[in-house]
């Protein structure tokens, strides 16, 4: 099991062996294993958070260049576009796009240690950190606060993707872990669903009272970060009353944070990047790394695929997004939200190996969204859609003003999460995933049923976890 490993984690606090530039994650840590008393004051707790944010980034060398790459696009963007039905592998199947899962898949591999690379990680920091008395503390608490925001990230992200996170009442939940992990501790059964949302929501609920309203980066948790991914787990969990504290949530961080939605989507990511006032939680790339840039743009082993195309014939948006570009199969059109260059003969731009955890729309269509969930008032959802609609660039909504019932509007609602979160942050597969199943498998035949949402547990973990139960096949 690749993630036993924990290549990831906690760190030597030996001179030159982080790097550390304003650039980047600040200090990453080196792929050194140590679950000790390594935290023993302010400066060393601070190293061993950012080995947290390290696997959150996940950061590591790349199959590709060999270098130090954060590798996020990897598990959280392109992944779930696939299986959204707007991004295609060049190279044939992959088993996303057609969703024939098989357990070997290494992509499906590196999202479950993805989750669970993060989850050893926050608690090897949680576990050290308790102890220690000679950090201040506020930023003390604010530390616990970022840690278990990322734990709480981890397991939701393994929960949406590995469990019947539809189902309540379902056994089928996720292991959760709270120690940190050695060989002789894998053995471990997974909770139950209604267990997992309890215990992510009590992670954010502890990181909510300890987070301040920005972190001293744009790559560092805060509140407003932390509501949203509440309003996020929420929203997937749907269970009673749970649509309106999403509106509540969402509501508290359009009026009271100090994000501001970008004016013109496109400038937030071909001219302002970071620097927008929309980005709430940035994944920050190393200055040198090229890994993202070439999947979509040097390769073009990921495109853009023909229903996506539809999806933007009458956007403005399909001037930017995508581009014909070459590839060895041909001419496909590359996916170019993050890249402005010339697609025929790409050179690396400043900020196309960008990436962005959380952004203020979510919480425009997330609130509208929940608000046909709970069958509420249409006109604040479609107030909500029409904002975001216009700062991509749109002017035509009479779509918007035609849907008269909740599962119209949200079809709308979920069809803008589509285009505006391409290749993002996962948010498009999720959107889907809670349409009616008639309407989406209308706009994504693959899906068959409700188990094609779940992807299997790896083999690996199967073979070391003999107590892991396997998910349900049809």
């Amino acid at each position: 099991m690749k993630y036993i490993q924990f290549r990831l984690l906690l760190l030597l606090l030996v001179a030159g062996t982080f790097i550390s530039c304003d650039k980047q994650l600040n200090v990453y840590p080196t792929n050194k294993l140590v679950d000790g008393n390594v935290i023993i004051d302010l400066k060393s707790a601070e190293t061993v958070l950012n080995g947290v944010y390290y696997a959150f980034a996940y950061a590591g060398t790349d199959n590709i260049t060999g270098i130090e790459s954060v590798r996020w696009a990897t598990v959280n963007e392109i992944m779930p576009s696939e299986l959204a039905g707007t991004v295609a592998y060049a190279y044939g199947q992959d088993g996303f796009m057609n969703m024939a899962y098989r357990n070997p898949n290494n992509i499906l591999s590196s999202k479950w240690e993805y989750g669970y690379d993060m989850v050893n990680a926050a608690n090897g920091f949680l576990k050290n950190v308790a102890p220690v008395e000679n950090i201040p503390a506020e930023r003390k608490k604010q530390m616990i606060g970022e840690a278990k925001f990322l734990r709480a990230f981890a397991n939701a992200d393994l929960l949406l993707y590995f469990g019947q996170y539809y189902d309540i009442n379902s056994k089928y939940g996720i292991i959760l872990r709270d120690e940190f992990v050695s060989a002789e501790q894998i053995r471990m059964a997974r909770s139950s669903v209604a267990a997992s949302y309890n215990a992510i929501l009590k992670d954010l609920d502890d990181a909510i009272a300890g987070l301040p309203p920005r972190g001293s980066k744009i790559h560092y948790a805060n509140l407003w970060a932390a509501k949203m991914l509440k309003a996020r787990v929420l929203i997937n969990r749907g269970a009673a009353g749970d649509y309106e504290q999403v509106v509540g949530l969402t509501e508290d961080i359009i009026l009271n944070s100090n994000f501001k939605l970008e004016p013109n989507l496109k400038d937030l990511f071909h001219v302002k990047g970071f620097s927008s006032e929309e980005v709430m939680l940035a994944v920050q790339p190393f200055p040198t790394e090229r890994y993202k840039f070439y999947l979509n743009n040097t390769s073009v082993d990921f495109y853009v695929t023909p229903a996506l195309k539809d999806l933007l014939a009458n956007d403005p948006r399909k001037d930017w997004m995508y581009k014909d570009a070459k590839n060895i199969n041909g001419i496909l059109p590359s996916i170019t939200k993050y890249f402005s260059g010339n697609v025929m003969a790409p050179l690396k731009a400043p900020l196309v190996c960008n990436s962005y955890a959380f952004r203020l729309t979510e919480a425009y269509l997330t609130q509208a969204e929940a608000i046909t969930l709970a069958k509420g008032d249409l006109t604040k959802a479609k107030s909500n859609l029409k904002t975001v609609m216009g700062h991509a660039g749109l002017t035509d909504f009479s779509k918007v003003d035609e849907a008269v019932t909740p599962d119209a509007l949200q079809l709308l609602i979920v069809q803008e999460v589509r285009k505006n979160f391409l290749q993002e942050s996962g948010l498009d597969w999720l959107a889907m995933r809670r349409l009616p199943m008639a309407t989406l498998q209308g706009i994504r035949p693959a899906v068959k049923s409700r188990f094609s949402f779940i992807l299997p547990i790896p083999v690996a973990e199967m073979s070391a976890n003999g107590l892991m139960e396997p998910n349900p096949a049809e």
